[in-house]
C-alpha cells in the first residue's frame, strides 16, 4: 500500500521562541513593568493569551483537560480575570504596542475594552472583535466620550452588532428615561475642567488620555457620559474613516434583538457604511431581510469584494449588485438551496457576467445559477468569449480564476469549466477547493466533509494523490466547529479512511489524536461520534502515539463505558484500547488508568456479560485488561479485590470453564495478585484453591493455564503452614500437585509470555521450607532462558539470580530435579556469555505482562469487507448513508 508523505516538520522560529521566554515572566511584575517589545513580539505574545483564552472558554465543555494551570476555577471566571490581567499589561502602548489587535473569542467588559482600544487607538491597523462577548452599545457612547479614533485602522472584523447600531439608553434610579439625541453633549471646555479635577484628585475618567487602565466602574462611566447635547455618538466606523476592509457577518442562527427587529436593515446598514468612503471589502454573510441592498449604491466606486454568504433570496437585489462594477471577488453562496432559488437563473448569472467586466471570483455553490436554460429562461450570448458547458457563463471574457459550483447540481461534473479553480464533488481537486475555501462556513462544510468521507473510503476513476491536505484540511475544520455535532461526525468518519493513507509525523499524530479526543469528550453522548474516535484511534501504535495525552484518553474512554454500555461494537473497540494501554507501559500510567475507575468500568462490563450468559470478545478481552492494568501494581490489585472481583472470577469461571482463553487471562491476573504478600491472604479459600488445582492438568492446546495456576499456588505455599490451618486443602498435597504438573511440562515449550522483571519468581528461590515453589520458580527460569537466552539470561544475572541459584545447586536439602534445572538456568546463563554477544537490557517499553491480541482484531487495511467476522458497520446518518468501519 503506498502512503502519503507528510509536512515536514519546523522547529520553532525565533519569535515563537522569544514569545515563551517572555510568557514565563508574565506573573513577574517587576520584569513586566519595564519589558519594551517591538511590534511583532508583542503580538506574538499577545497571540499566545487569546490561545489561553479561547481553550479556558472552549466549546462549553462540561470537564477541562489540561495543565492544572490552565484550569479555570468556574466557565467563564478564568477567562475574564486572566483577560484583564493581559489587558492591564497592554494597555501600556509605548511598551507593549500593537498593530494587529485580536480579541477574538474573548469574554470582557466594557470598561476594559475602552481602556485597551483607546490605548492603541493610533496604532492599530486590523481590528478582530469575532466571538467577542461582554461588549455592549456602551462602549461605543464611551469611546466617543473618550474622544477615541483611529486614523490608521484599515480592517475590522466583528460578529456583534453593539457597535455598530448605536447607544441605547440606560434608565438609571430616579432619572426619567429619556432618548440619548435629546442629552447635553459636554464640550472640549468641559473636558479640560474633567481633567484638571481629576489630576487634582489622583483619580482618572474615562475622559482622560492615559493609557493605564482605568478603575472606574461601569455605573460611575455611566455618569461621565456626555448627557444634554443633541447628537447620537458616532459609530465605530465613523471613528475609523480609513478602513478599506469590512468584515461584519451575523452569527449563524442567532436571533435578531427586538432593536435590531424594528430598524430597517437598509437603515442599519446605511448608517454603518456611510462613512467608509475608501471600503474595498465587504463581508455581510448571514443578514436577513436585506431587500433590494440599495445600501450599496455608494460604494459603487470602491467596493472590489462583496461576500453575501447564506444571505436569504438574492435576486431582489441582483441589480443593485450589478451596479457594483469595481467588484473582482463574489460571493452568493448559500448553504441551503431553497434559500438559493433564482426566478430567471441563467439570465441571472448573464447578467451579472456582463455588467461585472472585472470579475475574477465568483461563488454560487448551493444555487441553481448554474442551470441549463429553458425556453423562457436562454438570454442571447452577448459576446464570443471562453468555451464553457454552463450557459450562464458564456459571456465571460475570459475564465474566472475561482468559481464556486459545489451543490450546483451536476455543474461541477461538466466538461467545460471556465475557472482555474472549482469547488464541487466531481473529483479530489474540487473536494481539496471546497475544504479550504468553506472552512469557516459550517452548513457548507458538512456537506464538503460527506463527500470527502465518500472520495477517500470509495475513491473515484483517476488515482487519489493529495491525502496529506486532505488529512490537514480535515484537521482544521475539526478543530473550528469542535460544538457541531454533525460536521464532527462526519470529519471523524474522513479521518479513519485518510490517515491510512499518510505517514504522519510527530506532530501530526498529535493533531489528530487531540482532535479525535476533543471530539469524543464534547460530544460524548453521540454513539457514532465516539465509535468513529475510538476506531480511527485503532489505527494508531497504542500506547505510544499516545502518551502525550495518556491519561485524558483513559477517562474518555472510562467515560464511553458508562455511556454506551449497550453498544457492543463500541464496547469491544473500547476494551481493546483500554488493554492496549495497560499492556505497555510503567506502574504510574496503570495507577492513573485504575484511579480513573476503569477497573470497576470493566468489571461492571463482565458481570452484564456474565447475567447475559455470554463470553465474548469484550468478556475476554476484558480479564486481559485486568490482567494487564494489575502487573506488578499493588494498588490496582486492591482495586479489583475490592470491587468483588474475586467473586466475578469464581462464576465467570464456573460457567465457561471450557473457553480456554478467558480461562488463561483470568488466572494471570490471580497470579499478579498472588504476588502481592498483603493480598494473598485474600486467595485462601478452598473454592478458589480447588479451581487452581483443577487448572494444574489443564494442557490441552499449551501449558499457560496450567502454567500460571501452578504459579498462583507456589507463591500461596511459600507463606507456610500457619495460614493453611484453616483450609480443609492440604498444603503438602497442593505442593505435590505442583511438582508434579511442572514435571510434565516440556522445558523447550516456547510461551506467549513477556516478563520485565524476574524478581517475584526469584523471591521464591531461597524459600527451602516450599519446596515446590522452588520447583516452579527454577523451571520457569530454565525455561525462559533456553527458548529465549539472550534475552532472559541478563535478567536472571542482573537481579541477583546467579548466586541464589548456586546455592540450590550446592545445598544438600536442595531436590535432584531441582537441582538439575538449576544447573540448566548457569548453564545457559554461561553459554550466552561465552558468545561474547552485547548484554541485552530490558527495553523499558517492553511489557511484563502478557500481550495477547485478541482473535477479532486485525489489520484493518487487509480485512475482506465480506468476512462477517472480521468486519462491523458505523452507521453515521449522512443523509441516511451507512459508513462502513472495519474493525
Amino acid at each position: 500500500m503506498s502512503h502519503t508523505a507528510d509536512i515536514p516538520l519546523e522547529a520553532p522560529t525565533l519569535m515563537k521562541l522569544a514569545s515563551s521566554s517572555v510568557q514565563s515572566q508574565i506573573n513577574n511584575d517587576e520584569y513586566m513593568e519595564t519589558v519594551v517589545l517591538p511590534v511583532p513580539l508583542s503580538e506574538e505574545l499577545f497571540a499566545r493569551f487569546r490561545y489561553k483564552w479561547n481553550l479556558h472558554r472552549g466549546p462549553d465543555l462540561p470537564i477541562h483537560f489540561g495543565p492544572i494551570e490552565d484550569r479555570p476555577e468556574r466557565p467563564d471566571q478564568g477567562n475574564v480575570n486572566m483577560i484583564k490581567q493581559v489587558f492591564r499589561i497592554w494597555s501600556d502602548s509605548t511598551r507593549l504596542p500593537l498593530e494587529k489587535l485580536d480579541l477574538s473569542g474573548a469574554t470582557i467588559d466594557d470598561q476594559i475594552f475602552v481602556d485597551l482600544l483607546h490605548a492603541h487607538a493610533h496604532s492599530i491597523k486590523e481590528l478582530d472583535l469575532t466571538n467577542v462577548t461582554g461588549v455592549t452599545d456602551l462602549a461605543n457612547a464611551y469611546l466617543y466620550a473618550r474622544s477615541t479614533n483611529f486614523p490608521n485602522l484599515t480592517s475590522i472584523r466583528m460578529t456583534s452588532m453593539d457597535l455598530v447600531t448605536g447607544h441605547q439608553p440606560r434608565r438609571k434610579n430616579g432619572i426619567a428615561s429619556t432618548q440619548f439625541r435629546s442629552l447635553f453633549m459636554l464640550g472640549e471646555e468641559a473636558l479640560a475642567e474633567a481633567r484638571g479635577h481629576v489630576d487634582r484628585d489622583g483619580l482618572r475618567s474615562p475622559l482622560s488620555p492615559s493609557s493605564q487602565p482605568s478603575s472606574i466602574q461601569s455605573d460611575q462611566m455611566d455618569d461621565l457620559l456626555p448627557c444634554d447635547q443633541p447628537v447620537n455618538p458616532p459609530l465605530i466606523t465613523a471613528r475609523a474613516p480609513n478602513v478599506t476592509r469590512l468584515f461584519l457577518p451575523r452569527i449563524p442562527n442567532k436571533r435578531s434583538t427586538v432593536d435590531e427587529e424594528e430598524q430597517n436593515t437598509h437603515v442599519i446598514l446605511s448608517k454603518i457604511l456611510s462613512p467608509l468612503q475608501k471600503l474595498e471589502v465587504l463581508d455581510l454573510s448571514y443578514w436577513s431581510k436585506t431587500d433590494d441592498m440599495r445600501c450599496l449604491q455608494p460604494l459603487s466606486n470602491t467596493l472590489t469584494c462583496l461576500i453575501l454568504y447564506d444571505v436569504p433570496d438574492l435576486y431582489h437585489a441582483i441589480s443593485n449588485i450589478c451596479h457594483m462594477t469595481e467588484i473582482r471577488i463574489l460571493d452568493i453562496s448559500q448553504s441551503n438551496r431553497d434559500t438559493g432559488l433564482y426566478p430567471h437563473p441563467v439570465t441571472t448569472l448573464n447578467k451579472m457576467v456582463v455588467s461585472l467586466p472585472h470579475m475574477t471570483h465568483l461563488d454560487i455553490s448551493s444555487t441553481n445559477l448554474a442551470t441549463q436554460p429553458s425556453s423562457q429562461d436562454n438570454p442571447a450570448r452577448y459576446r464570443e468569449s471562453v468555451r464553457t458547458d454552463i450557459c450562464g457563463l458564456q459571456s465571460l471574457v475570459r475564465p474566472l480564476k475561482y468559481l464556486g459550483l459545489f451543490n450546483c447540481e451536476s455543474a461541477s461534473h461538466v466538461r467545460e469549466i471556465p475557472a482555474e479553480l472549482v469547488s464541487g464533488d466531481a473529483n479530489e481537486d474540487q473536494v481539496i477547493t471546497s475544504l479550504k475555501m468553506y472552512k469557516d462556513r459550517a452548513g457548507l462544510l458538512q456537506n464538503v466533509l460527506n463527500e470527502s468521507y465518500q472520495l477517500y473510503r470509495f475513491g473515484n476513476s483517476n488515482p487519489l494523490t493529495r491525502h496529506t491536505e486532505a488529512l490537514h484540511l480535515v484537521l482544521e475544520a475539526m478543530h473550528r466547529h469542535l460544538a457541531d455535532s454533525t460536521l464532527q461526525i462526519a470529519g471523524s468518519a474522513s479521518l479513519f479512511y485518510i490517515i491510512r493513507k499518510v505517514d504522519m509525523n510527530r506532530d501530526t499524530k498529535r493533531r489528530v489524536v487531540s482532535a479525535l479526543l476533543s471530539g469524543m469528550e464534547v460530544h460524548m453522548e453521540e454513539q457514532v461520534m465516539v465509535r468513529n474516535c475510538c476506531l480511527s484511534l485503532c489505527q494508531f501504535e497504542i500506547p505510544q502515539d499516545i502518551l502525550f495525552d495518556y491519561s485524558r484518553l483513559a477517562v474518555l474512554l472510562v467515560s464511553v463505558l458508562q455511556h454506551h454500555n449497550a453498544d457492543n461494537l463500541t464496547q469491544r473497540i473500547v476494551v481493546f484500547l483500554l488493554n492496549s494501554m495497560a499492556c505497555h507501559v510503567e506502574g504510574d500510567q496503570k495507577v492513573q488508568v485504575g484511579s480513573y475507575g476503569a477497573i470497576e468500568m470493566i468489571l461492571d462490563q463482565i458481570s452484564r456479560k456474565h447475567t447475559a450468559n455470554i463470553c465474548d470478545d469484550v468478556m475476554e478481552v476484558g480479564w486481559s485488561f485486568l490482567w494487564n492494568i494489575t502487573d506488578e501494581t499493588p494498588v490496582n490489585c486492591e482495586l479489583f479485590l475490592n470491587a468483588n472481583g474475586l467473586d466475578l472470577f469464581q462464576k465467570c469461571y464456573e460457567a465457561f470453564k471450557s473457553e480456554r482463553e478467558l480461562v488463561r487471562n483470568m488466572m494471570g491476573l490471580i497470579g499478579n495478585i498472588a504476588e502481592v504478600d498483603s493480598l494473598r491472604s485474600q486467595l485462601m479459600k478452598d473454592d478458589y484453591v480447588n479451581i487452581f488445582c483443577a487448572l494444574l492438568t489443564s494442557q490441552e492446546e499449551s501449558i499457560e493455564i496450567s502454567y500460571n495456576s501452578a504459579g498462583v499456588l507456589a507463591h500461596m505455599v511459600s507463606d507456610g503452614e500457619e495460614v493453611w490451618k484453616t483450609m480443609t486443602v492440604c498444603r503438602d498435597v497442593v505442593m505435590q500437585k505442583i511438582v508434579e504438573a511442572t514435571s510434565t511440562w516440556k522445558l523447550a515449550t516456547r510461551r506467549f509470555i513477556n516478563y520485565r522483571s524476574f524478581r517475584p519468581i526469584l523471591r521464591l528461590l531461597p524459600l527451602y521450607h516450599a519446596y515446590a515453589s522452588q520447583h516452579w520458580a527454577v523451571w520457569a527460569l530454565a525455561n525462559l532462558t533456553t527458548t529465549d537466552g539472550e534475552k532472559y539470561c541478563a535478567y536472571v544475572r542482573d537481579e541477583g539470580g546467579v548466586p541464589l541459584l548456586e546455592e540450590l545447586v550446592s545445598n544438600p536439602i536442595t531436590t535432584p530435579d531441582i537441582r538439575i534445572l538449576a544447573n540448566t538456568v548457569l548453564s545457559n546463563i554461561r553459554s550466552v556469555e561465552n558468545k561474547r554477544l552485547p548484554k541485552y537490557s530490558s527495553d523499558s517499553s517492553s511489557p511484563n505482562s502478557p500481550v495477547f491480541v485478541p482473535s477479532y482484531v486485525s489489520d484493518v487495511e487487509e480485512m475482506d469487507e465480506d468476512d462477517e467476522e472480521m468486519a462491523d458497520f458505523v452507521n453515521v446518518d449522512f443523509d441516511d448513508v451507512e459508513i462502513p468501519m472495519e474493525f
